[in-house]
């Protein structure tokens, strides 16, 4: 890209150090004639509960007023909040969510209509592209300019009577300036691939995830111990089996000063593991890897399986998770990614509450993440959503049938592929032949295919290609659907949901040596979009209009936690029933913006615990 040019002067950017109400008013009198304003802000601490904010940024393309958050009452000078509550007026920020917070919960306001150019970036290159781009990097791509990010880090020191420097004002003013040049390129590439309402519909989640972080998730510490705890000793139950079971393998064992036998092995060691393996018991594995020892159906290699998974929740979970309780708050605070998958849908760190499961053996670990004194947690969540959003997408019509019926669509499927009778206990009767229909039913949903199908349900490579057959012989809309899309993909180089929301795929040169395998990459993946993309599509509407209930109708609800297709807000007790309602009728409203050929189910539960 040719160097565009700038309208302010790098060097010298034209700024107003604003430090009284009368300057505020100024400042002001000019940004509330424009259309569209840059906001950026300057703390010493990432963690909104934490540290002083300094400065908070406004700026025209021109010219840029820095608010000083020290000198001057943000949170009560009026003409300033309503000036960030305009949703006329568009914010221009990046990585907005960081700011948003920061200015909510410093000074009580919540800015209204977020452009956010980072979010943008991504939408743009969903799929092709990385899920953070940092403002330096945009600078540079769309006005060829190098953001020199050096004087960042001596905000860090700043106290809430050091005096800013020149060096620290120039830089935050051209934080703002910078934004308007990216906007204005990001804005053409937004309206040429038709993706400005999926932009708005992130701009919009951007405020509610600002809010869910903000309210974070209370934990019952001393039950979240008692769990560990239990954990950790069937970890080591496990343990014990194993060496018990592989003992005979081997000559000497050592005895310790107690007289207790000793371990053969590490269990632990790749090496120890391989030699066992393949000296001792004559697998033959390439690796100790689960995806390699899944396929392996034998007593040793199961409680090494089962030993793993004990170990891995303890060592992700345990005082790793406690670690993360704010001080200040006393709550988890989760960091929500809306764009964590090339699909537009979520994912979650710091912890990651998505990998948090629902139970293992007796443990429930949703149990211990509880209301505060006085309130409920209300879960929704949408019944087999994607298995939905294919039926409706497909349009095929036994699939839709059976939803329409109201019936479990996997033992509707397995009693239509076995010859069996489908009963309301047949999940009970029939548990092999509807794992086999579940399996296949989401299988295809991922792009799998038959022999992958097969070893999953535990059958030979041709059984799975009959299963597949048969399969595709009861739903032939299914089938169509998903060749459909992709060959689209690998003929476009794109794919898309209902709502627009596309994703790029790289297509390999056709004497590209693993052409076939890159193709059949990009099959896969496309076959998923609109599926997983449409689920998350429906999320985030939902989250946005049930942000919007929660403000018109007053009701004390904190957001906290979206995970897959579920949603978890925090209620007053005596609100919760009347909530859990709304919470369902928006999940749904969500959905019904792309679902149109069947109906939408989603059971609101109410609890002392997160779980159903």
């Amino acid at each position: 890209m040719e160097q565009m040019e700038l309208k302010f002067d790098p060097e010298n950017p034209d700024y107003t150090h604003v430090t009284n109400e009368e300057l505020g008013n100024k400042a002001l009198d000019e940004l509330e004639t424009k259309k569209v304003v840059g906001v950026d802000i300057e703390g010493t601490s990432l963690d909104p509960y934490d540290g002083i904010l300094l400065t908070v940024q406004i700026g025209t393309p021109e010219k840029t007023f820095i608010f000083d958050a020290r000198e001057l009452d943000l949170g009560k000078f009026k003409r300033f909040k309503d000036f960030l509550e305009n949703s006329k007026i568009i914010k221009i920020l990046h990585n907005g969510k960081f700011d948003y917070k920061h200015i909510k919960q410093h000074l009580g306001i919540s800015v209204c209509n977020i452009y956010d150019t980072m979010l943008t970036e991504v939408v743009l290159n969903a799929g092709i592209g990385r899920g953070y781009y940092s403002l330096r990097e945009l600078a540079s791509k769309y006005a060829s300019f190098d953001l020199e990010k050096a004087v960042r880090a001596t905000f860090e020191g700043v106290t809430a009577h050091t005096k800013l420097t020149e060096a620290q004002l120039k830089y935050s003013a051209i934080d703002t300036l910078i934004m308007f040049p990216i906007f204005d390129e990001q804005i053409k590439n937004l309206k040429k691939e038709s993706l400005l309402d999926v932009a708005k519909l992130e701009f919009a989640t951007t405020r509610v995830v600002g809010d869910m972080e903000l309210n974070g998730v209370h934990v019952d510490v001393k039950k979240w111990k008692e769990l560990i705890k239990k954990l950790g000793e069937q970890r080591d139950k496990a343990a014990k089996r194993f060496q018990a079971a592989i003992r005979p393998m081997f000559k000497s064992s050592s005895i310790d000063l107690f007289g207790n036998l000793g371990d053969s092995i590490n269990m632990n060691s790749q090496v120890q593991l391989m030699d066992l393996f393949n000296n001792k018991m004559h697998l033959g594995l390439p690796s100790t890897g689960d995806a390699v020892l899944e396929g392996y159906n034998n007593p040793v290699v199961d409680i090494l399986r089962e030993y793993r998974g004990y170990e891995k929740l303890v060592s992700a979970f345990g005082e790793t998770l406690l670690s993360k309780i704010n001080k200040k708050t006393g709550r988890i605070h989760p960091d929500f990614n809306q764009l964590g998958a090339a699909t537009g849908r979520f994912s979650c760190n710091n912890p990651n509450f998505q990998q948090i499961p629902r139970q293992t053996g007796d443990i429930q670990f949703r149990s211990c993440f509880t209301p505060e004194a006085g309130r409920k947690l209300v879960t929704t969540d949408y019944s087999t959503m994607e298995m939905r959003i294919m039926a409706d997408l497909s349009g095929d019509a036994a699939l839709i049938g059976a939803f329409k019926k109201g019936v479990d669509v996997h033992s509707h499927t397995a009693a239509l592929m076995f010859n069996l009778k489908l009963t309301d206990d047949f999940a009970k009767k029939h548990p092999l032949e509807r794992f086999a229909a579940k399996s296949i039913n989401f299988g295809l949903m991922y792009g799998r295919g038959s022999n992958s199908l097969a070893k999953q349900i535990g059958v030979s490579a041709e059984r799975g290609k009959e299963y597949l057959d048969k399969y595709y012989r009861l739903y032939p809309g299914v089938r169509k659907f998903l060749d459909g899309v992709a060959r689209q993909a690998v003929r476009d180089g794109w794919s898309t949901t209902p709502a627009g929301r596309k994703r790029w795929y790289i297509k390999p040169e056709k004497d590209d040596p693993e052409y076939q395998r890159k193709i059949g990459h990009i099959e896969r993946q496309a076959k998923n979009h609109p599926i997983q993309g449409t689920n998350a599509d429906a999320i985030k509407y939902a989250l946005v209009f049930m942000n919007d209930k929660i403000k018109e109708k007053g009701f004390d609800v904190r957001l906290i936690l979206t995970v897959h297709d579920e949603i978890v807000s925090e209620v007053r007790a005596d609100q919760a029933e009347e909530w859990s309602k709304i919470q369902s009728q928006e999940m749904c409203r969500a959905a019904e913006l792309f679902i149109k050929k069947l109906p939408i189910l989603s059971e609101p539960f109410v609890s002392d615990v997160w779980e159903h």
